[in-house]
């Protein structure tokens, strides 16, 4: 009697398991060719996001991600090898986030509809976030898997790591003060702990 390993993840269309999965953390990684405008049009947006940083709040509200980065890639090192010619420059998209793929772009196509304009406007294709089913396709067009892809915490969402470094130090504060408490004293302090952190639980 032989028993099977459970696949490390979702598995693809040619039934391989695919390397953008560990646990439940999923990488993202997106090449698109710019047009010849979009090399100065670009650093113009990133430095306007890195001036108003408000302007990026609600990317950081989408609680799933983990990050998500943008990057103009003008030339490719040769590395002693014959140098790779590169008649236009692309835009490098790199992501890593918990939940599905579909809810992923919905996500972006939805809520940051105007930035993905921004920053994709200036690609050859770029269908517009909205519907999402063709940004879906354009996205998938220009999708590479991961070589190699690794999560720190893989069984933990992006959600449960920030409430894991919220109430550290407050158990921490807890667990110090519980040497001097006798039995009732300690019993409140756990109570008022317990009500104190009830949303990160």
């Amino acid at each position: 009697m032989s028993s099977q390993a459970p696949a490390a993840g979702p598995v693809t269309a040619t039934g391989t398991v695919s390397r953008n999965v560990d646990g439940q953390a999923i990488a993202i990684t997106v090449f698109s060719t710019l047009k010849w405008w979009g090399q100065a049009w670009l650093p113009l947006v990133f430095l306007y996001a890195r001036l108003r940083p408000n302007s990026a709040g609600t990317l950081g509200k989408l609680s799933f991600i983990h990050f998500a980065r943008w990057t103009i890639v003008s030339r490719i090192p040769d590395n002693g090898q014959p140098k790779p010619d590169l008649r236009y420059a692309h835009l490098f998209f790199e992501s890593n986030f918990n939940g599905g793929w579909e809810e992923y772009i919905d996500a972006f196509s939805y809520i940051l509809t105007r930035g993905m304009t921004l920053f994709w406007g200036s690609s050859y294709g770029f269908p517009k976030p909205l519907p999402t089913g063709r940004f879906k396709q354009y996205i998938r067009r220009n999708e590479y898997e991961a070589s190699h892809f690794y999560s720190a915490y893989p069984q933990a969402t992006t959600t449960m790591v920030n409430a894991a470094l919220t109430l550290d130090p407050k158990l921490a504060a807890v667990r110090q003060q519980a040497a001097t408490m006798d039995d009732e004293q300690f019993a409140a302090a756990w109570r008022a702990f317990l009500t104190d952190v009830q949303d990160y639980l």
